[in-house]
């Protein structure tokens, strides 16, 4: 019960976060994809981090406050570019066209 009951309550601080600073949102699908492969690298690179860090704690008590310290912000992190890249997407297909050329009154 503890991973999905972390993933929802992941996921609605993600969607918070989007809702409540929306100048932070990408610009550009690009941006947003960008985003979306930072997020994985630095949850790919948290196993490494929490193997320099552990070693570190002085009691084996802390190791648990560690290890959710670095993965909470790094999978929140994750899931809100997930919702960045879904609503540029949505925003990409359900825009108005931009652009092109102006169409004279006279036709």
């Amino acid at each position: 019960m503890l991973e999905p009951a972390m993933f929802i309550g992941l996921g609605a601080v993600a969607f918070w976060f989007y809702l409540r600073y929306p100048r932070l949102r990408p610009g550009s699908l690009v941006l947003a994809a960008v985003h979306v492969a930072i997020s994985f690298a630095a949850f790919a690179l948290l196993p490494m981090a929490l193997g320099l860090l552990l070693p570190m704690v002085h009691s084996p008590a802390q190791t648990p406050y560690v290890v959710l310290a670095l993965l909470i912000p790094a999978l929140t992190y994750v899931l809100l570019s997930w919702v960045w890249l879904i609503a540029r997407v949505l925003d990409l297909l359900n825009g108005t066209p931009r652009g092109g050329h102006p169409v004279s009154s006279e036709a």
